[in-house]
């Protein structure tokens, strides 16, 4: 006997198949030219961010050989697939905020097509490509499609191994088991934050080993141990280059732990956003207690006009159906946030943050319109998804648009270090001291003056694009200058002689360091030197440029 279609749509005379499949084709257009363009507008509409500026410096180092030691050898290793492929665009149309682009923005939209895919093997096509749409068109993902980082690329590599895992379900073969093997070792060699996707293929293999056979009786093949754990071994095998790496991380834990609030409950839901799912709910609840008034009007006054609401819900039988997509789906969101956040609760190592968890997003986007197509008649779930897209399109990207021009929030910074490094041209803040304020936490060890890759990767900004004419060497400085343990007044007491050799100096930092800096300043100099701000900027973020004199009193 067949099982019943997901959908759980009555059945209806069938429609010709061309007219049909011409207007769902349309439709999946649209969705992705919506979606090339939101990814694609305005490629360099932000300027390059901190971490950014670490891609422009292992994308641009030769020979390749050079570049991957560089990906082994910085302060945060990460594996180099990301920064190999990142590079072709680079190498063809030169370094610039687009080309640096141009690859995670193209891996957002394969990444889509993917999930339109993997969402038709447990939904109806109609689902899948409202879960492609609400992907297509949310801030999140156009954040990340328009990052030179490896997020976008791992969502893709991400989507294709979970397919690949699917299809191997399905079929155990070796092209199945090749093209499972592939893209998730191709994953871990671009970033090992998504190892968590490892334990939802676990996890759903198991389900499918307990429950697979009693809810799906013409299972082609039913899950094996002996074949998986052969297959995890492959992948394994092709990791053991990756080992040493992996050993450094998780002996320097230290520097995982970079980002200091602690989760709390509600980041459980870190994806969900209950306003937007409750201003939708609440517009369709009002809208049908509408319509059904006017049926009862209708039925009044003319009753053969009557309208035909069908009914709402789903039987045991249809609901059986929805299963394994509830389960897999609900399995994708549920272990990287649980998992992150128990290790940051238990192990006291914070890996809560968004750009880690971005893993957890897609299902989401099938997820949200899975439920209403499962609960309510498609019609309804039909208008509710409507007012969903509208709200959410109105509420995020548009107002992205109407506030900045872009359709994301951006990058972190936006424009800052663009507009303090252009300002850097100036001749004005050539100076023979210049001072930098590094972005990165590592400076707060203060060992960058006793190892030169270390120094230079501190510095990646001043050796952008953005900075041409510049050739002064820098000074760094720590992240934080109010901190006065032995190491730091040294580090101190070292900077209040070189201003003394060198009273006319630029620094280039933070708001809040130089509101430390500043008093400082105060205290060394103010008994016998003037302190004079002889030029300064200030950019749209927290980034300033300062040129300072040293003044001795006598010669004022």
């Amino acid at each position: 006997m067949a099982s019943p279609s997901p959908s759980g749509a009555e059945d209806k005379p069938a429609r010709p198949f061309s007219a049909h499949a011409s207007r769902f084709t349309v439709l999946a257009l649209l969705v992705f030219g919506l979606a090339v363009f939101l990814r694609f507008y305005h490629l360099d509409g932000y300027g390059l961010w901190s971490d950014e500026f670490v891609t422009l410096m292992i994308v641009t180092t030769r020979p390749l050989d050079q570049l991957v030691r560089t990906c082994f050898e910085i302060p945060q290793p990460m594996p180099p697939l990301y920064f190999l492929l990142a590079g072709i665009p680079v190498s063809w149309l030169g370094a610039s905020e687009v080309s640096l682009r141009l690859f995670s923005a193209l891996s957002s939209l394969l990444t889509l097509l993917l999930l339109f895919q993997l969402g038709r093997r447990f939904l109806p096509k109609e689902v899948a490509l409202w879960g492609t749409l609400l992907c297509g068109v949310n801030s999140t993902q156009i954040v990340y499609a328009q990052n030179a980082r490896p997020y976008a690329f791992c969502l893709f590599l991400s989507t294709a191994s979970l397919l690949a895992f699917l299809n191997w379900l399905e079929r155990r073969n070796r092209r199945n088991a090749t093209l499972y093997v592939l893209p998730t070792v191709m994953l871990f060699y671009s970033h090992y934050i998504f190892f968590p996707l490892l334990l939802i293929q676990n996890l759903y293999f198991l389900w499918k080993k307990q429950t697979g056979p009693r809810l799906d009786p013409e299972n082609i093949a039913e899950p094996d141990w002996t074949h998986w754990i052969v297959l995890q071994g492959v992948v394994a095998l092709f990791l053991l280059p990756l080992m040493p790496q992996l050993h450094t991380i998780l002996h320097s834990r230290y520097s995982l732990n970079w980002y200091k609030e602690f989760p709390e409950y509600s980041g459980l839901f870190a994806f969900i956003n209950g306003e937007f799912l409750f201003f939708a709910s609440a517009a369709t609840a009002l809208l049908a207690g509408a319509l059904l008034f006017l049926r009862s009007l209708l039925r009044q006054f003319r009753p053969e006009s009557a309208l035909r609401l069908s009914k709402f819900g789903r039987t045991a039988l249809e609901v059986r159906g929805w299963s394994d997509a509830l389960v897999f789906f609900g399995l994708w969101y549920v272990v990287p946030v649980l998992l992150f956040f128990s290790i940051a609760r238990v192990l006291g190592i914070n890996l809560f943050v968004e750009r880690y968890l971005v893993l957890s997003s897609l299902p989401v986007f099938l997820l949200i319109p899975a439920i209403p197509f499962l609960l309510l008649h498609r019609n309804w779930a039909r208008l509710f998804l409507v007012i969903y897209v509208l709200h959410y399109a109105d509420m995020e990207p548009g107002h992205y648009y109407r506030q900045k021009g872009e359709f994301s929030q951006g990058v972190p910074g936006a424009n800052e270090w663009r507009e303090t490094l252009t300002a850097l041209r100036d001749p004005e803040f050539h100076s023979p001291l210049f001072l930098f304020q590094s972005p990165f936490i590592e400076s707060n060890q203060l060992k960058f003056g006793e190892d030169p890759k270390l120094f230079h990767y501190l510095s990646t900004p001043l050796h952008s694009f953005y900075v041409r004419e510049f050739k002064q060497d820098a000074v760094l400085m720590p992240v934080h200058w109010w901190i006065n343990n032995e190491r730091h007044l040294r580090f101190k007491a070292q900077t209040k002689a070189l201003l003394q050799g060198h009273p006319d100096f630029v620094l280039l930092s933070t708001q809040e360091f130089w509101n430390n800096f500043y008093p400082w300043l105060q205290k060394e100099f103010s008994q016998q030197w003037d302190i004079i701000e002889v030029r300064g900027f200030t950019s749209t973020g927290s980034l300033r440029l300062k040129r300072v004199q040293l003044i001795p009193k006598q010669q004022v």
